[in-house]
């Protein structure tokens, strides 16, 4: 990957983060810097924890084979019958 490429990919993240820091700045009244840092620190931490809830059993990346899927309960499976 080429330097324009690996320096664009950040660039929506550190755009964002600066809007809602000078937005926390202007209607909050806390630091310009201080407000961005928070702001940036929450966004990699939902990153992190994205990824991690992604890649646990049952998430987006690492779904639940088929077969330990849980059944029904057995009341469920019942009722169904008698209707």
């Amino acid at each position: 990957m080429n330097l324009k490429k690996r320096l664009l990919i950040p660039l929506p993240a550190l755009i964002v983060a600066a809007l809602a820091g000078w937005a926390i700045h202007h209607w909050g009244g806390l630091s310009f810097w201080v407000a961005f840092g928070i702001v940036l620190a929450a966004i990699v931490i939902n990153g992190f924890i994205a990824e991690a809830e992604d890649n646990a059993p049952g998430g987006f990346n690492n779904p639940l084979p088929p077969k330990k899927q849980q059944s029904p309960p057995k009341d469920a499976v019942e009722d169904s019958r008698n209707i």
